[in-house]
């Protein structure tokens, strides 16, 4: 029970600056785009939008994955909610639930083939600009022009998705994101180490976690770093100054330093940091299966006690300890924002992270639409937590400055939740985020967890250790880009694994792959990117 509840209280911590990328999930039903909803009354003065009561009601249609769980998940649930939203509000929202692993195939179906109104949640910006390429969305600004809960959000929050001119994308939310190394800081204290500020102190740091017996049970059965692909190794590239771009995919990135956007294959502190990830490679300091591992086989490796570190989302060591207290009761974690190496500022890289909507091109009443859903959606916090934390009373509670998601006793997990909004600042820096039912000591975690996420990204800031990113500086916008992205990844992950590995030269793998991108157009995407963000250029194929 207990480890359940520690469970609980994490994934409820990490819940405030999620966003949703999970993968997998069965087949399910849907409203709305599959299967028409009735359209009841509703009133913009109910939700605060400027009106006058003579106009026609709307129906506000989102579509999106993951609400209340997957498709065929808690459909009662799923009912119940939005009965709720109508009985409270006067508003009708319909919600298409798509299950997630079909769901971007199944959206760009049904954007193509004119099947789907409304609100669309997509994953990424280079989404919305595929779609609004393709001319399926429209821009949304004009509808928000005179809307006061908009005008409200912070400045940067409003400009995210402004592309041309125009705003093509709209973020329910506006968080924090960021990237940590979590390390096993109760090995450390037994090898009497101290944790890792450097490259060079994380490489003493993997030698004796793999060949010194780290958790003293006298077996050779312990190792330094587990990975699945390059995304959880960012930090190491970072610390050479040789950046990967915002995924952790792909060598063409915004360089804070050159300030503009570069191939960090042209640099050559890249071949300096493959030589050095070959030698952990070598040396069995380095999964050996890091090209091939999930993220749930690189999980799984740090929390059965096989690996002592790894590269993952802050907070990361929250979730972990239900894991591996069964294993070490005493177990303990360090998170390390950035390492030096070659720089020693703008190591590491926040960004905004939110659940982005785009607004399907011809929808019926777009303007009335999008200011019903941003009133509610962001418009005051009791709304706003409603469509983040579902229906009050039933799964969540508010008390005081604390938000309480409530267990289902069934599971004795979290109750799920809507999701269809994330993170406001104005609401959220002064509240809690709890599980329900917790002994003081596992809501004084908790509270630590969500006090240490916080602190992380404002103290990186200020050392300048931390830089942020935009928009511009997050995806690189270039037509070019969007046409060989898939020809670029394949070179970059073919370049650094046969690095890595050992199977060619560090050297001879950078070379061909220059060669390769320079051949597809890659001096392309360099210039468009950096004309797009008002940057110049300082590298060249």
């Amino acid at each position: 029970m207990k480890t359940k509840k520690l469970l609980s209280v994490l994934l409820a911590a990490l819940m405030v600056s999620a966003v949703v990328t999970s993968c997998g999930g069965d087949e399910g039903t849907s409203s709305s785009a599959e299967g028409s909803t009735a359209s009841t009354a509703s009133t913009a003065e109910a939700s605060g939008s400027e009106s006058s009561g003579e106009e026609t009601p709307v129906e506000i249609k989102i579509t999106r994955p993951l609400f209340f769980g997957d498709a065929s998940e808690n459909l009662e649930l799923k009912e119940q909610w939005m009965q709720m939203v109508e009985e409270k509000y006067g508003v009708k929202v319909s919600v298409n639930y798509l299950p997630r692993n079909e769901y971007t195939q199944k959206i760009n179906l049904l954007m193509t083939s004119d099947s789907v109104e409304g609100l669309v949640g997509v994953f990424s910006t280079n989404e919305i600009l595929n779609y609004k390429d393709m001319g399926v969305i429209e821009p949304i600004n004009t509808y928000l022009e005179n809307n006061e809960t908009w005008k409200s959000m912070p400045e940067d929050m409003q400009n995210l998705y402004l592309f041309d001119g125009e705003l093509w994308g709209l973020p329910a939310g506006y968080a924090s994101n960021l990237f940590t190394r979590t390390v096993r800081k109760d090995w450390l204290d037994n090898l009497n180490m101290e944790v890792p500020t450097n490259l060079d102190e994380l490489y003493d740091m993997a030698y004796a976690f793999t060949y010194n017996d780290p958790d003293g049970n006298g077996v050779d059965d312990t190792y330094g770093l587990t990975a699945s692909g390059t995304w959880n190794l960012q930090d190491i590239f970072q610390a050479f100054g040789a950046r990967l771009d915002s995924s952790g995919s792909g060598s063409i990135a915004y360089d804070p330093i050159e300030n503009c956007w570069v191939d960090s294959m042209l640099k050559p502190e890249m071949v300096d940091c493959l030589t050095y990830l070959n030698k952990m490679y070598e040396e069995g300091l380095l999964d050996p299966e890091l090209f091939t591992n999930s993220g749930s086989n690189m999980r799984e490796k740090f929390w059965s006690g096989e690996y002592g570190s790894t590269y993952y989302w802050l907070g990361f060591s929250g979730e972990s300890t239900p894991y591996l207290t069964k294993i070490t009761p005493d177990v303990e974690f360090a998170e390390i924002p950035y390492l030096t190496g070659n720089i020693d500022h703008d190591i590491n890289c926040a960004w905004y992270s939110t659940v982005p909507y785009v607004m399907v091109a011809d929808t019926p009443d777009a303007d009335k639409m999008v200011q019903e859903f941003v009133d509610l959606a962001l418009g005051s916090q009791e709304s706003h937590f409603d469509f983040a934390y579902g229906i009050e009373g039933t799964t969540y509670r508010v008390e005081g400055n604390t938000v309480y998601t409530l267990v289902d006793e069934a599971t004795d997990t979290p109750m799920t939740t809507p999701s269809l909004t994330t993170y406001i600042p104005a609401y959220y820096d002064d509240f809690t985020f709890l599980t329900d039912g917790l002994s003081e000591e596992e809501e004084q975690t908790a509270i630590d967890l969500l006090n240490f996420k916080k602190s992380v990204v404002a103290d990186g800031l200020e050392s300048g250790g931390i830089f942020r990113l935009t928009e511009l500086t997050t995806t690189p916008f270039s037509d070019t880009y969007l046409m060989i992205q898939a020809d670029i990844t394949t070179a970059f992950e073919t370049a650094v694994s046969s690095a890595i590995t050992g199977t060619a030269e560090p050297q001879a793998a950078v070379d061909k792959y220059l060669s390769e991108v320079k051949a597809l157009g890659g001096q392309d995407v360099l210039d468009e990117a950096n004309e797009a963000a008002g940057l110049t250029g300082t590298l060249s194929y």
